[in-house]
């Protein structure tokens, strides 16, 4: 299959990249979810969009655990809102679509036959 990754310089154009200065943890990110992307057998066409949205996912959700699940706070205010997860994260999302679309879902099963 060939190396259709996405890059650093893709991948810090969106804010919850943008301000990381851990090159080496994004690009772990990016190595980690280029694995899950070519076992979901990706056509190349998708893959570097497919490992950019899982990468940001993964960014998701450890800058919601990081903020221990709040998505906004006010400090003298005292006001905190969790993040709501009742729309799914958008990046996660995207990515389940590319992977219904250009891929082999985990979810459809595989099909055998014997002669």
């Amino acid at each position: 299959m060939a190396d259709n990754k996405t890059t650093l310089d893709k991948l810090k154009k969106y804010p919850l990249a943008s301000d990381l200065d851990d090159d080496e943890y994004l690009q772990q990110l990016i190595d980690d979810s280029w694995t899950t992307v070519q076992a979901d057998h990706i056509k190349p066409v998708k893959q570097e969009e497919a490992n950019r949205m899982l990468a940001l996912s993964q960014l998701n959700v450890d800058a919601l655990v990081a903020n221990g699940g709040v998505q906004s706070a006010s400090h003298l205010g005292e006001s905190q809102t969790m993040f709501d997860w009742s729309d799914g994260d958008p990046y996660m999302n995207r990515y389940k679509d590319l992977v219904d679309q250009f891929g082999r879902s985990r979810h459809r099963g595989r099909a055998y036959s014997r002669d």
